[in-house]
């Protein structure tokens, strides 16, 4: 059984690739390096396929380049299960390297559903953790700004429910 390296070690690798001089090659062959090591740390496949993508008009073979950022590309969405981030950068890639509008379209919704929901729960999240601080003004402010965009969310009437029986009960 291989032995996983620890997130520590994976940020610390991470940022030593980052210091490396982009042209020249070598952050990106520390970028690959990584990836072989852990294929599913999505923040070095993020900075892999933008690396790529910087270079590419100088690479003896620019479609092979553009292939290997896409690869990671879908790689980093893939193996996040839907996090905004990677499906933003995968529809900015598709808009604007493959010029592929619709799919671009595609990844471009996902990110926005699920950027929509992150949303909606970290807004909860503050309600909550500011009612069991007794701050319900301060919740009810949080309260105001999530109506902006979630109206009728049931996410956010729970938290506030829960903000004032806390408010209540001190």
């Amino acid at each position: 059984m291989s032995q996983h390296v620890s997130p520590q070690e994976l940020r610390r690798q991470w940022k030593l690739a980052n210091a490396e001089p982009l042209d020249g090659g070598r952050r990106v062959e520390a970028y690959r390096a990584l990836a072989r090591d852990c294929p599913a740390f999505v923040p070095n496949l993020l900075s892999l396929s933008q690396a790529l993508l910087a270079g590419r008009h100088e690479a003896a073979d620019p479609e092979a380049v553009v292939a290997e950022a896409e690869q990671a590309l879908r790689a980093a969405a893939d193996v996040s299960a839907g996090a905004p981030e990677p499906l933003l950068e995968l529809g900015r890639f598709l808009g604007m390297v493959r010029d592929a509008p619709v799919e671009a379209e595609r990844a471009f919704a996902s990110a926005a559903e699920g950027a929509l929901a992150l949303l909606e729960e970290a807004w909860a999240g503050r309600i909550l953790a500011l009612g069991a601080q007794g701050e319900l003004d301060a919740a009810l402010e949080v309260e105001e700004r999530a109506r902006t965009l979630f109206p009728s969310s049931q996410r956010i009437t729970q938290a506030v429910a829960s903000a004032r029986q806390r408010a209540s009960g001190r």
